[in-house]
């Protein structure tokens, strides 16, 4: 830092998805901004947006990234929208000064800057977000006054409107808001000066003339005034003063200042994620679960809402970005198996009386499954009542490294009562569970069990399988895929569901994004596990809901009245997308390639 220089901190700040917060987590954030200001007293906030192309196979896209940075010269810890301590953002540099109005910058673009120097009484929540679309920066310049001039500067303003004897409508609601402001003050809310700037850029000055014509056009319609004013050079390094020459100042309360809240970030664009679609702004879904604090993914849809297909999509587009990564899917009803080929998986078709070599007394060996794991797998295969399962805990502690297999198990059984309830253990069909060498697994793989009639053997296979699988393979690669279709079949099993949330937390030390689709959400909140499953998962896709998920998927993800009113009329493949933080509404985007080969609808 040069002699003479200003300190000042930066701060990367984390955006938010706002607009279709419900009320109360609308005011939570407004909250933690007025707190920002007040804990940082005097500096800058700024929205940048940096442009990016994207393309996917014929689909390209011109995105926007929104970008949030914090400015202030009384360092503290500031802990409020996720600041992180940077340098600063990349800005271009001015080259010269073109006119009064307009600046020639370093990039070859032109710039202009505006200032808001009128403000209605009322505005609307996130107001400046609405100007991101034109504007390529939107800052506020802060300093908080010290409280008794503001106490000062508040009564004066109020005591010369209420002393004008004829007062307007608007006038006395004018008076009548100053009073407020006022006690406000009084009671220790922090008072500030401020200044709204709005960058246009443009690389000609035709484009830009028109940029600031629709810009104070949109600005106009919520009662704000701005102009550009000749002092460009200082205002572009956030100097609001040329020698006497200053832009006049506003005032405001922290409270007040709420509806200018524009950390707002409406679009997920995950660095090396997969794109699946487009969000209600038109702007590229690129989703990279392993960006995420836990990579479990609830994809929630009614049937025919596309859920399958948004599974497909993402496990497809994963592997063609790095075909190294494995994934291990159970496939209740053999939808994905018949698009193995794309899915870049060997399909594995299971069938009645097929010797399977499952045996969780061998996998327990392996290290697969732990001891409790297996007694509840077999208490919830065999109708174990809960007064015997303690006693198979103990029998299989003791048998444990006497046997060599569940048949053997069930044979030496000594209590009697536990042992009528494993006699179905050591004959057909189960026991061709059992029986053989389990499956080969090097590679990505997935099981369809459409074949196997039995929904409990398709159960205890699915459970069998999962734990096995990520022990032999998923468990051991940096990145993998592990997913339950059809999830909503082992809701009646609460020992099989505990053992998947057991998966997906395990799952989280070795990068297993843990993908479990499911239509019937309100059976899924019924089971504690199951609950877990859908409320520790960082990113949910909420697709079409039937009325009975409705109030379930609402409770659970605290949607408002109107998303949940969209998941009930959603299009197929249409949904809101939730991923730690955002949420967004989003359109899935199937190639024509990918719809042939993934719907069920096309044979």
């Amino acid at each position: 830092m040069k002699k003479g220089e200003e300190r000042r901190f930066w701060f990367k700040l984390k955006g938010v998805g706002f607009t279709i917060l419900s009320t109360e987590e609308r005011d939570l954030v407004l909250s933690d901004f007025a707190s920002l200001l007040s804990t940082a007293k005097e500096g800058l906030i700024l929205a940048k947006k940096t442009k990016r192309h994207f393309s996917y196979f014929g689909y390209e896209y011109d995105a926007f990234i929104p970008e949030f940075y914090l400015m202030t010269r009384n360092f503290s810890d500031i802990s409020y929208f996720e600041a992180e301590k940077v340098d600063g953002p990349k800005r271009p540099k001015v080259k010269r000064l073109l006119n009064p109005y307009t600046l020639s910058l370093s990039d070859g673009t032109l710039a202009r800057i505006l200032v808001a120097y009128r403000f209605p009484s009322n505005l609307p929540e996130g107001v400046l977000y609405s100007l991101i679309s034109e504007a390529s920066e939107v800052a506020i310049l802060f300093k908080e006054i010290e409280h008794s001039r503001a106490s000062s500067l508040t009564e004066n303003v109020r005591r010369r409107r209420t002393a004008w004897d004829h007062l307007r409508v608007s006038e006395e609601y004018e008076a009548s808001s100053l009073e407020e402001l006022a006690l406000r003050i009084l009671s220790g809310s922090s008072f500030f000066e401020f200044y709204v700037l709005l960058v246009i850029a443009s690389y000609n000055l035709k484009d830009l003339n028109s940029k600031e014509k629709r810009l104070r056009s949109i600005l106009k319609g919520y009662g704000i005034e701005a102009e550009p004013p000749p002092i460009q050079e200082q205002l572009y390094s956030f100097n609001v003063c040329l020698g006497f020459l200053c832009v006049e100042k506003r005032f405001s309360d922290a409270e007040s200042m709420k509806p200018l809240f524009f950390l707002i970030d409406e679009d997920l664009h995950d660095e090396g994620g997969v794109f699946l679609g487009i969000s209600g702004t038109g702007s590229p879904v690129v989703l990279n679960l392993w960006k995420k604090p836990n990579q479990n993914f609830v994809i929630i849809g009614s049937t025919g809402s596309g859920k399958s297909m948004a599974a497909k999509i993402f496990v497809k587009r994963t592997k063609e970005m790095d075909e190294g990564i494995p994934v291990v899917g159970i496939d209740p009803e053999s939808e994905y198996t018949r698009a193995f080929s794309k899915l870049q998986v060997e399909a594995v078709e299971i069938k009645d009386g097929e010797p399977l070599g499952l045996d969780p007394l061998r996998l327990m060996r392996d290290g697969a499954l732990g001891i409790g794991q297996v007694a509840d797998i077999i208490a919830e295969a065999y109708s174990i009542p809960e007064k015997l399962q303690g006693t198979l805990r103990k029998e299989l502690f003791l048998a444990s490294d006497l046997v060599e297999s569940i048949i053997d198990f069930s044979s030496v059984v000594r209590d009697k009562e536990l042992s009528k309830y494993l006699q179905g253990a050591s004959v057909p069909p189960d026991s061709y569970v059992f029986q053989g060498s389990p499956p080969f697994l090097e590679r990505s793989v997935i099981f369809g069990l459409r074949n196997v009639r039995s929904k409990r053997l398709k159960i205890l296979i699915s459970a069998l399988i999962s734990s096995y699988s990520m022990n032999k393979l998923l468990a051991k690669a940096k990145k993998s895929i592990f997913f339950v279709d059809e999830a909503w079949l082992f809701m009646e099993t609460p020992n099989i569901v505990s053992l998947f949330e057991n998966l997906a937390r395990r799952g989280r030390k070795h990068g297993v994004a843990f993908l479990y689709i499911t239509q019937r959400p309100e059976d899924l909140a019924k089971n504690p596990s199951g609950r877990a499953i859908m409320e520790q998962s960082s990113s949910v896709f909420l697709m079409r809901q039937e009325s009975q998920g409705r109030e379930a998927v609402k409770e659970i993800y605290r949607l408002s009245e109107s998303e949940a009113d969209f998941l009930v009329n959603a299009p197929i493949g249409s949904g809101i997308l939730k991923s730690w933080g955002k949420r967004v509404t989003m359109r899935i985007i199937p190639t024509e390639d990918e719809l042939e080969a993934f719907s069920t609808n096309v044979r």
